[in-house]
C-alpha cells in the first residue's frame, strides 16, 4: 500500500521553518495550484509558529510512502 503526502515549506518571522502536511492530495495538482494556495497562506496569515508569523513560502514536494504489513 502506498501513502501520499503534500508537504508545505514556510519561513516564519524568525527565518526558521515551518512545515504543513497533507495526506493524501489530489494526484493532478499543478505547479500553480500549490503555489497559489501557499500564496493564499502567506497573504491571508492563516498559521503561526512559536517564532511569529509565516512569511514566505520555501518549498513543496510530494511524499510518497511504500507500506508494507508483514504477518508474524
Amino acid at each position: 500500500m502506498e501513502q501520499t503526502k503534500l508537504q508545505l515549506a514556510f519561513k516564519d518571522e524568525a527565518g526558521k521553518k515551518f512545515t504543513i502536511s497533507l495526506d493524501e492530495p489530489r494526484e493532478d495538482l499543478t505547479e500553480v495550484e500549490v503555489g497559489t494556495a501557499m500564496d493564499d497562506i502567506v497573504n491571508r496569515n492563516v498559521f503561526f509558529s512559536a517564532a511569529g508569523d509565516i512569511v514566505a513560502k520555501e518549498s513543496a514536494r510530494f511524499i510518497t510512502t511504500t507500506i508494507e504489513e508483514i504477518a508474524i
